[in-house]
């Protein structure tokens, strides 16, 4: 049974091990470059933020953060920050690509949205392969962004 679980100030080890466990979409279905996603990969888990930043969040007002979850076991984990009648997705990962879990996770992430009354949700998504999944949700591109640096991209919700 897959659910949707509040992070709070005492989930800091899992999700700490969650962050560091994504293994993101850096290609399209099919493609690789092993040298590539380490170095990604490296950078990313870098990016994960210290326990005393990780508490800053989860005591935002504007801030939500949950773990996908599949009884006990984690299966994804989520980001949001709402301003106004808009959402930012900031994280959006699930550890186990092609089962569809993605897009299970998504929907359920999608009825906290709708419940905030939010209209628009936006992300930055950085990698050709995320874009295909994203796109496939009904995201489009807003904005391109130089180089290597990925694409903003958003939806409108009812």
């Amino acid at each position: 049974m897959y659910r949707l679980v509040r992070i709070t100030s005492d989930d800091y080890r899992d999700y700490r091990r969650t962050r560091s466990k994504v293994d993101y979409s850096y290609f399209p279905k099919g493609e690789s470059h092993p040298v590539f996603e380490k170095i990604v990969r490296d950078a990313c888990e870098s990016a994960i933020p210290t326990k005393w930043e990780f508490l800053e969040n989860i005591a935002a007002k504007d801030k939500a953060a949950y773990f996908f979850k599949d009884g006990d076991e984690i299966k994804g984990i989520v980001e949001l920050v709402f301003t106004n009648n808009e959402c930012n997705i900031l994280e959006f990962s699930v550890l186990e690509r092609g089962k569809g879990l993605g897009t299970i996770f998504y929907e359920e992430i999608l009825k906290v949205i709708k419940e905030k009354r939010a209209t628009k949700i936006i992300l930055w998504c950085p990698f050709p392969g995320a874009q295909e999944f994203w796109r496939s949700m009904g995201f489009g591109v807003k904005k391109m962004l130089g180089g290597q640096r990925g694409v903003m991209m958003g939806k409108s919700i009812r």
